[in-house]
């Protein structure tokens, strides 16, 4: 009988704590929040998982979550420079209804928003979430197709893999944009384009004082992921960590606070980490396909990111 009064309880607890939490966003909801969730490589935007997503975080916090429909299915192989500005005016058209918004970008969807943030004057971005989203980039086979294709790997150290990344036709594809391989660094600085101007690589000085200010109007930066991801090679590169100038030959993978685009604060990263703005926000267990509507991820990263940012855009 005890046991049961006491996970009787504890139910009673949890759902007057939930009581409280829905209480309190409806008290605040005239600051106007709402989440903008933009999804990752070859998905569309009302998959299964992103649905759950949205209606359990709805469920939980009663802010709307908007899902935005761009780029579905293969059409997210679009090259990023095509695909950044026509998103940033159907997130525009949404976030003009609201005093705040909090960015959620699952996988390539989390280079897309911050590509979004930093080409915005005066956006309205209060938070961005990131969920297991290449944010330093990728280099080399992903573990998962490894593990199916063996030679793979090998072949993603060899000049024909290389050459053809950074080839005409290769940025024409969507995931080649953000391949970033340290032991290539030159050939990548000078012939990619989209991903050496989102990090400030290259562009003009105005260019790049304009991102990084844009960047910097960011008031928290949630960096979701985990050790148990399959895609994203190295995992860290979810929070900013990368491979050193060996890329993945030697598979050392430094810490974001040992990169250049950190200590060299090229779009404002380690600014903003100082002022206490970044968070990581580590995860085991998921791989990167769960990460999409984990609940852990949901309850541990994303719900107390939107709590928190709630609470600031009423102060």
């Amino acid at each position: 009988s005890s046991g049961i009064n006491a996970e009787y309880g504890e139910k009673t607890r949890k759902m007057l704590q939930q009581a409280v939490l829905l209480a309190l966003f409806g008290a605040i909801s005239s600051t106007r929040v709402a989440i903008l969730h933009m999804h990752g490589l070859n998905e569309d935007y009302d998959d299964p998982d992103h649905v759950n997503f949205k209606n359990y975080i709805e469920d939980h916090s009663d802010i709307p979550v908007y899902l935005i429909d761009a780029f579905n299915g293969l059409a997210s192989l679009t090259p990023l420079e095509k695909q950044v500005p026509e998103i940033l005016e159907k997130v525009k058209k949404i976030a003009s209804e609201y005093d705040k918004v909090i960015a959620v970008g699952y996988s390539q969807g989390g280079v897309i928003w911050r590509a979004l943030i930093e080409q915005w004057d005066d956006h309205n971005v209060d938070t961005f979430v990131s969920i297991a989203s290449p944010l330093h980039g990728i280099a080399g086979a992903p573990p998962l197709l490894k593990e199916l294709v063996p030679f793979v790997d090998k072949f993603s150290r060899s000049p024909t893999f290389y050459l053809f990344v950074y080839s005409f036709l290769g940025q024409r594809l969507a995931p080649l944009n953000y391949y970033l391989d340290p032991y290539h660094y030159q050939l990548y600085r000078s012939c990619a384009n989209f991903f050496p101007r989102l990090n400030n690589e290259k562009g003009s000085h105005w260019e790049r004082a304009r991102q990084k200010h844009n960047f910097l109007k960011l008031r928290k930066l949630v960096l979701v992921g985990g050790p148990d991801e399959h895609v994203l090679r190295p995992w860290q590169s979810a929070q900013f960590g990368y491979y050193n100038e060996e890329g993945n030959r030697a598979e050392e993978v430094i810490s974001m606070e040992e990169t250049r685009f950190y200590t060299d604060d090229l779009f404002g990263l380690k600014t903003l980490d100082q002022r206490g703005g970044v968070v990581k926000c580590t995860v085991a267990g998921p791989d990167h396909f769960q990460f999409r509507d984990d609940k852990r991820v949901m309850d541990t990263c994303v719900l107390p990111a939107v709590e928190e940012a709630t609470l600031a855009a009423e102060r």
